[in-house]
C-alpha cells in the first residue's frame, strides 16, 4: 500500500513546494488553464531569508538563506506579465497574507516588472476571505477535484 506522496512522487518533483492535496489543485486548474499562459515556473523563492551569521561556514549560510526565503507556488507568464499563484485545498485568511508578501517582495525584487497579478487557487475557500481578496486585487480560482488518488 502507498502513501499519497508515493503515488504523487513525479509531481511532487514538479511542484516541490506543493502538500499532496494542493498537487491535486494545481494540476486541475493547470489542464484549464495552462494554455493561457506562456509558461511557468514552480516554487520561486523571494525574499532575503535569514543569514545565521559568518560564525557559520558559507555551505551552511547557504542554506539557511535558501531555506529561509519565502517561496511563491507558482509563476504564471503572459509575455512580460507575472502571475503569482497560490495554491490551496482550502484558502483563508492565512493564504491570503502570503500572496499579500509575495506581491511586496516580487515588487522589491523585481522593480522593473511589471506589478505582478496575484491569482488564488484552491478547491474551497472561508467565505470570509471574499471581500479580503477583493481589497487586495486577488483574483479567486476555484476548482473541483478528485482526491480519490490519495485514499489509501
Amino acid at each position: 500500500m502507498s502513501t499519497p506522496a508515493q503515488k504523487l512522487q513525479s509531481d511532487r518533483l514538479s511542484f516541490p513546494g506543493l502538500l499532496p492535496r494542493e498537487i491535486l489543485v494545481l494540476k486541475a486548474w493547470l489542464k484549464l488553464h495552462e494554455s493561457e499562459y506562456d509558461r511557468f515556473d514552480y516554487n520561486v523563492r523571494l525574499g532575503k531569508g535569514t543569514d545565521p551569521g559568518p560564525t557559520f561556514p558559507d555551505d551552511v549560510r547557504r542554506m539557511a538563506i535558501l531555506n529561509t526565503q519565502k517561496r511563491v507556488d507558482a509563476v504564471a507568464w503572459k509575455s512580460d506579465q507575472p502571475t503569482l499563484i497560490e495554491v490551496k485545498d482550502r484558502a483563508g485568511f492565512s493564504a491570503v497574507g502570503q500572496i499579500v508578501g509575495y506581491d511586496a517582495l516580487w515588487r522589491a525584487q523585481y522593480p522593473t516588472s511589471p506589478a505582478p497579478k496575484l491569482l488564488m487557487v484552491c478547491n474551497r475557500f472561508t467565505e470570509d476571505i471574499l471581500p479580503v481578496l477583493q481589497r487586495n486585487g486577488i483574483a479567486l480560482a476555484i476548482v473541483e477535484v478528485d482526491f480519490g488518488i490519495l485514499r489509501r
